[in-house]
C-alpha cells in the first residue's frame, strides 16, 4: 500500500449533510442497504461523510460484497478532502495488511493526528515506540501528550509507562505515578494495576496499602490476572483491606484460572488447609498440578504430597478434573 508524494492538508469538511446522516442512522439500526443507496448517491456528488461510510461498507461486507480496494478508495478521497475518520481508517487497513505496510499506516494516523484525531495520536505514537530508536519515542511522548490533552486515558497510562521507564523523556517516577492515577480515575484498567504497585512499593510515591488495595481492586474486577493475584495477598494478610480469607481464596482463584503459577498454588494452599473456604484435596492437588506443569517447583512438592494423602478414589477424581480443566 503506497502512500501519496507531498499530500495536501485540508481543514476538515463540514458536518455530514441530512442524506449522510440518515445513512448513519440506518447503519446503526442495521440497513445497511438503505445506508449503501443514500452513501452511494452522496459519495458520487462529492461527499467526504458518504465517501467514507461507503469505504466502511465495502471493507466490512456489509449489505454489499466486501471490497478492500474500493473501500480504500473512497477512503483515500474522503481523505483528501480533510477528513480525519478516514486518514485513520486508512492507517488501520495498512497496519492490519500482511504483512503491515508500517510506513503507510504511520503516514495516515500522522494526517489523522494531525487533525486532532486522538485515537490516530494513541496508534501513531505505538508505532513510533515500537520503531526502537530515541528520537521516534521522543516523537511518540509528544504524541501521547496531545492525546493527554483531551483526557484520554490511553495516552495516560502511556506516559506514565513512558516516564517510569524513561522512554522518549526523562524517568521520572513520580510523574509516572501522576499519569496512572488520572488514568485509573477514568477506568482504565492497566493504569489502575500499574498505580496499585506504584504504591505497594512506594515507587514515585509514598507507600499506601489502603491505595493499592483499592486500585488493585478496580483492576481485579475489571479482569486483570495480576492484579486479582495480588489483591488476594492482601485479603489474606490484611494488608490495607480487611483480612478475608474467603475474598483472598476468589481472588486466587481467578487469577489462577488465567494461567498465573503462583497464584495457582496459593489456590492449592487454600483448598488443602479449608482456608476461607471448604478443605478440597483433589481440588488442592488439581491447581498444584497445574502450577507444577508450568515449572513452579514448591507447587510440584506440594504436588506429589497431597497424592500421597489421596485416596485410590480421591487421586482418580483428581486426574479427570485436572483433564477436564486442561481443555
Amino acid at each position: 500500500m503506497g502512500t501519496p508524494a507531498n499530500p495536501p492538508h485540508p481543514e476538515q469538511p463540514e458536518g455530514p449533510s441530512q442524506a449522510d446522516q440518515d445513512g448513519f442512522a440506518a447503519f446503526e439500526r442495521g440497513d445497511y442497504r438503505t445506508a449503501g443507496e443514500l452513501w452511494a448517491a452522496s459519495a458520487e456528488a462529492g461527499s467526504a461523510w458518504g465517501q467514507l461510510g461507503m469505504g466502511i461498507l465495502y471493507a466490512d461486507g456489509l449489505g454489499l460484497k466486501a471490497d478492500a480496494e474500493r473501500a480504500r478508495g473512497y477512503w483515500e478521497q474522503a481523505a483528501a478532502q480533510g477528513l480525519s475518520d478516514a486518514s485513520f481508517n486508512l492507517g488501520v487497513m495498512a497496519e492490519k495488511a500482511d504483512p503491515a505496510d508500517t510506513e503507510a499506516a504511520r503516514h495516515w494516523y500522522g494526517h489523522a493526528a494531525e487533525a486532532g484525531h486522538v485515537v490516530a495520536q494513541n496508534n501513531l505514537a505505538v508505532l513510533l515506540q515500537n520503531a526502537g530508536d530515541e528520537a521516534a519515542a521522543t516523537e511518540a511522548v509528544q504524541w501521547w501528550k496531545r492525546a493527554a490533552e483531551h483526557g484520554d486515558p490511553d495516552a495516560l497510562n502511556s506516559l506514565g509507562v513512558a516516564h517510569q521507564q524513561g522512554s522518549g523523556c526523562a524517568r521520572d517516577r513520580a510523574a509516572a505515578a501522576e499519569y496512572y492515577a488520572r488514568a485509573a480515575e477514568a477506568g482504565h484498567r492497566d493504569a489502575a494495576f500499574n498505580l496499585a504497585l506504584a504504591l505497594e512499593q512506594g515507587d514515585g510515591v509514598a507507600t499506601d496499602m489502603t491505595g493499592a488495595a483499592h486500585w488493585y481492586r478496580q483492576a481485579a474486577e475489571a479482569g486483570d490476572p495480576d492484579a486479582a493475584a495480588r489483591l488476594g495477598n492482601l485479603c489474606r494478610d490484611g494488608n490495607g483491606t480487611q483480612e478475608d480469607l474467603t475474598a483472598a481464596a476468589h481472588w486466587y482463584r481467578a487469577a489462577a484460572r488465567a494461567g498465573l503459577p503462583q497464584a495457582q498454588y496459593n489456590m492449592g494452599i487454600v483448598l488443602a488447609e479449608g482456608r476461607g473456604v471448604e478443605a478440597d484435596l483433589p481440588g488442592a492437588w488439581v491447581w498444584f498440578a497445574r502450577a507444577a506443569d508450568q515449572g513452579h517447583k514448591p507447587a510440584a512438592e506440594a504436588r506429589d504430597y497431597v497424592h500421597q494423602q489421596l485416596t485410590p478414589e480421591q487421586r482418580r477424581e483428581a486426574e479427570a478434573r485436572k483433564a477436564e480443566t486442561s481443555r
